[in-house]
């Protein structure tokens, strides 16, 4: 398509909607939509980035600014949960204001549940799987002159024919990967509201590998890469540390979050960028995402050694119950005595802070196997003073999912509508599976909220001494020993902890 046929000047506008309490402590460059503009960008069409995690109150306004008579489409990344309800509100919104503005929703949910997203009439649009080429094409085709591309002809796509007949087209079956000198970082125009737990860093995520082999059975990837003739693919490790010196040279990174699905699937490929990182000079700091338990098991007490002298301080790594029933029951590979082992390992190194992620609640899980999980997160925070564990996530089934399946046959049903979607956030305090009992709920309540204290993680961060963080540590001191005694002993009654946390997850985010 020649730059002749395109309406010129045109606009896009790319938004990232807000998404939970947690989200105000964590927040990382959109790099979903800077890699879907990536191809805009280079064929010259003018893009805008809007974050609504930064200044909640006044998006409205903000976005406003950036609507003029040129902008023919805006982009919005969508995860299930609360997402989809600021995601909505930005849409209608903009259909109220601009009618023929097309809205397309790209991301997680879209991706796994179409139908539900096209009930939406503010949703002209869905980009289903990997992104930037989809988008792209889209975009020529409802802004140029002639119709090279047609609809149908766009992997990916999805829309609406009339109010129950949608058209889905099929995905491409294949990684997208888009070259580092393309990604437009340039959007980004005020890096410094992005942060890692307000600990000074100037983070990037980057991409290492694409995909992931293993077949855990809450997770997406099974379903989302079936069809792949590979699972997991790395970039050319030239590329990563190319990537990396980029970042460190012309926009001041300090710190590295690799947020690949698996970046552990080959450890060479992981030995190979630290040399490459260490033989280019290159002082940085490195966390991983996507980690392992069996993964580390394969480690040698060297690998890690040089994994910390590389600059690598964080590891995520997915446990996920304390049960060997449960373990087996999602596929994960590994047993209780595995987990204990590999945190000895860890504790080893303690320049390394591992974050351990959880997951309650499962079909056919019982309240005492939760116990063990409960048990599992204490025994690991004593035998290691560097591990921090993420509070709790409960099972979400998605469709085409294993634990769908599995769900399906204890009393689970999907979501009729978008806005019984966004109650699927781990954050809200109304998702409770109906294969829990209501006192099960209420016990996974409480861990949840009592795991941000019990393992003294806002003290295992250099965080800056700001207003906030101060009242924060004051919160954590007086609140820590309580939740201690909560999460010890299973004290789940008069839990007013959780309904405060409610209301600073509703309210916070928008002054953050």
């Amino acid at each position: 398509m020649s730059e002749q046929t395109i309406f010129n000047p045109t606009e896009v506008i790319m938004i990232q909607p807000r998404t939970s309490l947690t989200g105000s402590f964590i927040r990382m460059i959109p790099i979903g939509l800077l890699y879907v503009s990536s191809k805009l960008v280079k064929a010259g069409i003018r893009v805008h980035i809007l974050d609504t995690r930064i200044n909640y109150v006044s998006w409205q306004e903000s976005l406003s600014r950036l609507i003029n008579d040129n902008t023919r489409v805006i982009g919005i990344t969508v995860m299930s949960g609360r997402s989809i309800t600021e995601s909505i509100n930005i849409s209608r919104f903009i259909k109220s204001q601009w009618p023929k503005i097309n809205i397309v929703w790209g991301g997680p949910h879209p991706t796994f549940s179409p139908d539900d997203v096209l009930q939406e009439q503010s949703v002209d649009f869905i980009v289903r799987g990997y992104g930037a080429e989809p988008f792209y094409q889209l975009v020529m085709h409802l802004c140029s002159s002639d119709k090279n591309i047609n609809l149908q002809d766009i992997p990916g796509l999805s829309w609406r024919n009339s109010p129950e007949k949608y058209t889905h087209n099929p995905v491409e079956n294949r990684f997208e990967f888009i070259d580092y000198k393309d990604i437009p970082y340039d959007l980004i125009h005020d890096l410094s509201h992005y942060r890692y737990l307000d600990s000074g860093e100037m983070v990037f995520p980057v991409y290492s590998a694409m995909g992931c082999p293993y077949r855990c059975i809450f997770c997406s990837s099974p379903t989302q890469y079936a069809k792949f003739d590979k699972k997991w693919q790395p970039y050319p490790v030239e590329d990563v540390v190319g990537h990396i010196e980029m970042l460190k040279n012309k926009y001041g990174a300090t710190f590295i979050y690799f947020i690949d699905d698996d970046s552990f699937v080959d450890l060479s490929n992981v030995e190979n960028i630290i040399d490459k990182i260490k033989s280019a000079g290159l002082k940085i700091k490195l966390g991983f995402r996507g980690a392992r338990i069996d993964e580390v098991a394969r480690m040698e007490d060297g690998f890690i050694t040089k994994l910390a002298e590389a600059g690598t301080n964080t590891v995520h790594i997915g446990v996920e119950s304390g049960s060997d029933r449960i373990l087996k029951l999602v596929n994960k590979g590994i047993t209780v005595k595995d987990i204990l082992e590999v945190n000895r390992k860890l504790a080893r190194h303690k320049e390394i802070k591992v974050f351990y992620n959880f997951i309650v609640g499962f079909p056919t899980e019982t309240i005492e196997e939760t116990k063990m999980t409960r048990d599992l997160i204490m025994k690991l925070v004593h035998d290691n003073s560097s591990c921090c564990v993420i509070p709790l996530n409960k099972p979400r089934p998605l469709p085409g999912s294993e634990l769908y399946s599995l769900a399906i046959r204890f009393g689970y049903k999907k979501p009729a509508t978008l806005k019984e979607w966004s109650n699927y956030d781990v954050e809200a305090e109304n998702y409770n599976p109906v294969w829990l009992t209501k006192k099960h709920n209420r016990f996974i309540r409480m861990m949840f909220i009592s795991m941000y204290f019990i393992d003294n993680k806002i003290f295992k961060f250099n965080l800056s001494n700001d207003l906030r963080n101060i009242l924060l540590k004051i919160i954590v001191l007086i609140y820590t020993p309580i939740a201690r005694l909560r999460f010890k002993y299973g004290i789940y009654h008069f839990f007013i902890e959780g309904r405060i946390y409610s209301i600073l997850n509703k309210f916070l985010p928008e002054y953050s």
